[in-house]
């Protein structure tokens, strides 16, 4: 096994809910995911409410799920302080999480992105406005739960400016493609999406999980994301 020298090295390991809690309050803790069980409306237990990181909840379109999300952090909380006044609402929203690896490269994601699933990834060539220096300097703002709230909900029209091949392969020698997007499939139904240097489209993505289709054709879905407009 080779060595190799550097300054410092970043461990991103997640993390084990401390659920002592339950020992003596008798609350339910999920044995595959950890954290407490909670239903629909956060609540583990008649006027008791858990959300964020130590929550394990049902998720209608992708199974019961425990998340390390930021933007899960802030909206199931938002949603379990609603619901102590009575609120009564089900939390459904997909959370998204992200990273910045520099200035050129980034990737924003949701779903189930699990390396188990079989992946289909699409991939374009990406242009000077494909970076999180040029997402972050466009709109002021340094969170992508933050940046994805200019985007337009809609998906937008297809555009090509330049010729590219429709059927699956391998990269090829020349192909220098620094933009795409990659479906995490089960039974060819979409459960994750990580947009590759492709920023601002997190509504589209929690479309295609919400609507929970089988695809024949997941090149058709990727248009949806404008990758081969300039």
């Amino acid at each position: 096994m080779g060595k190799i020298k550097t300054d410092h090295v970043v461990l991103a390991v997640g993390l084990e809910p401390n659920v002592e809690l339950a020992t003596t309050s008798g609350l339910e803790v999920d044995e595959n995911h950890g954290g407490f069980r909670v239903n629909a409306e956060l609540e583990a237990r008649s006027n008791l409410w858990v959300a964020g990181d130590a929550a394990c909840f049902y998720d209608i379109k992708l199974g019961r799920r425990r998340v390390e999300h930021h933007d899960h952090a802030i909206v199931s909380g938002r949603l379990a302080g609603e619901n102590m006044t009575g609120a009564g609402k089900p939390y459904w929203h997909q959370s998204m999480f992200w990273s910045d690896l520099g200035p050129e490269v980034g990737y924003e994601a949701i779903g189930i992105v699990d390396a188990s699933l079989p992946t289909v990834g699409v991939f374009a060539k990406a242009t000077a406005k494909d970076t999180p220096k040029a997402v972050v300097e466009a709109t002021g703002e340094s969170l992508r739960s933050e940046t994805e709230q200019i985007a337009d909900p809609s998906p937008p029209m297809y555009h090509s400016s330049s010729p590219h091949s429709s059927s699956p392969h391998s990269p090829q020698t020349g192909e220098d493609y620094g933009k795409g997007v990659v479906f995490y499939l089960r039974d060819n139904v979409v459960m994750g999406i990580v947009l590759w240097n492709v920023f601002n489209r997190m509504p589209i993505a929690r479309k295609i999980i919400k609507d929970g289709k089988s695809y024949d054709d997941l090149n058709e879905v990727a248009k949806l994301f404008s990758l081969h407009s300039e």
